[in-house]
């Protein structure tokens, strides 16, 4: 069974490069460095045997399990070839025990006869099965290093292993990463990484297993994503044997089906290559870290997915709001289109959107309220400079409140009515900048415009009014000099 959430596109304004960078991390370690290691580790276990190190060394490693009482990997090595199968090889590079004596003539002495042989073919040997990147520095449970318990996660056994792992990563790990900021996901990403390696370290693994793949890091994102979103609902893609769909259930939910799946998985196949418990201890460390980073919040989510909350429900109310205006019901439309402009001020389609319902509705404050927006958005939204008119002609005939703009925003409307042609609105609001603040040095200038517009229309009257004001309150001014025509 497979179960994946269905987050939203990414916004590619804020690429993830941390999500991005991981996948071209284990892109080219695996191309660059493991994607020849089958051939490698061949040409190696060829000249073991070829050598005759197999006759010489596996018996004695035997021997040398059975001296030390390890009877359950004996037993296993044993049922295998009797003994002389690859995995006694992998059991015997993986045991650093011997391997120390082995190299200090421990086991074979220079005193016995096939020593010489031996040693020149264990020195070839080494040096090919070096160029083998992957047994270099998969985690061997038996034998872990810092190192290689940290690349572990980087490193893949195949094409298919690695595609699979990058595809899930990139659909929860792009949403994760905007929620959590970059630094906390890569730190989060590699402490889940580490916790997935937990039951390979603890349960005593055989010395020939080694465990590769970021499948236990990525469970753990998956599991960060769940838990972020808490009891919200989203999508998720489900796939049972033949049957796939889709269902949308709060995020919560799924986290136990995934371990419980995991663990099922696990008793059921034993013998499988798939570390299934790498998964759960993986899911189960991001459900702590972001339970952890919750729990700082004081149970609130991230910011990212607490703002696409907001997104969701604003789009609800939009989607409703422009039903009600399409069916004739301006007082719910401009009810519902006053909430959203609360949550969006500077949002000038919906402002627009706003205006057209609340003028046509009977409540007199929502008008003077989308009155208000229009006028405090036009001057930077040259697309509500013809509703601002309306808005700025209603208001002086109906003696509103206006908006307190700075006055270089009223200057900037002003110039904008002119540009549009609209002589009347901006005449009307130059005289009462002139009287309120008269020292603008942008007055005259447009004083001038609104005459000449005035007089390109035939107006003459209404021409002749502004060059007169010009003349008394600016008559040092270049444009009081000017003619009108």
């Amino acid at each position: 069974m497979l179960i994946l959430p269905l987050p939203a596109q990414p916004d590619w304004r804020r690429p993830p490069w941390v999500t991005l960078l991981l996948i071209i991390a284990c892109c080219l370690i695996y191309f660059g460095c493991q994607y020849q290691d089958d051939a490698r580790r061949a040409r190696a276990f060829e000249h073991y045997q070829k050598a005759g190190l197999a006759e010489i060394e596996l018996p004695r490693y035997l021997a040398d399990l059975e001296r030390r009482g390890e009877q359950k990997l004996l037993a296993e090595l044993r049922a295998d070839d009797d003994g002389q199968s690859p995995f006694t090889l992998m059991a015997l590079q993986g045991d650093p025990d011997f391997l120390q004596r082995l190299g200090a003539d421990q086991v074979i002495n220079p005193a016995m006869p096939e020593y010489t042989g031996w040693r020149a073919g264990r020195a070839e040997f080494d040096r090919l099965y070096r160029q083998v990147f992957t047994d270099r520095f998969a985690l061997r449970p038996a034998a872990p290093t810092p190192l290689t318990t940290f690349m572990h996660m980087f490193m893949h056994g195949s094409v298919d292993h690695l595609l699979g792992n990058m595809a899930i990563l990139f659909i929860v790990g792009y949403t994760v990463e905007a929620a959590l900021g970059g630094g906390i996901f890569l730190l989060f990403y590699l402490i889940a990484g580490l916790g997935a390696a937990v039951p390979d370290l603890i349960t005593g693994a055989p010395r020939y297993s080694v465990s590769l793949g970021a499948s236990g890091a990525i469970a753990g994102v998956m599991a960060m994503f769940v838990v972020l979103y808490g009891m919200r609902k989203i999508r998720f893609f489900y796939w049972i044997v033949v049957y796939f769909s889709t269902l949308k259930a709060p995020a919560l939910i799924v986290l136990p089906v995934w371990l419980l799946t995991e663990l099922w998985m696990r008793l059921s196949s034993p013998e499988s290559h798939v570390n299934y418990m790498a998964h759960f201890a993986g899911l189960l460390t991001g459900a702590v870290l972001a339970a952890a980073y919750r729990f700082r919040r004081r149970g609130h989510s991230a910011e990212r997915i607490e703002s696409d909350d907001l997104a969701a429900q604003d789009a609800a109310q939009l989607r409703q709001a422009e039903r009600w205006a399409a069916d004739l019901q301006f007082d719910k439309a401009a009810a519902a289109y006053a909430r959203l402009a609360v949550r969006r001020p500077g949002d000038a389609e919906l402002a627009a959107a706003f205006y057209r319902s609340a003028k046509l509705q009977s409540d007199p404050a929502l008008r003077q309220q989308a009155g208000q927006r229009v006028l405090e958005l036009a001057p930077s939204r040259p697309g509500l400079r013809a509703a601002a008119s309306e808005a700025w002609q209603a208001a002086l005939a109906q003696r509103s409140a206006l908006p307190k703009l700075p006055v270089a925003q009223w200057l900037k409307l002003a110039a904008g009515w002119l540009d549009d042609g609209d002589a009347d609105s901006a005449e009307r609001l130059l005289r009462m900048l002139v009287q309120r603040a008269p020292d603008q040095p942008a007055l005259p200038v447009l004083l001038y415009r609104a005459g000449k517009l005035f007089r390109q229309k035939g107006e003459v009257a209404r021409a002749d009014a502004c060059r007169q004001l010009l003349a008394q309150r600016y008559p040092d001014a270049d444009e009081a000099k000017l003619p009108l025509h």
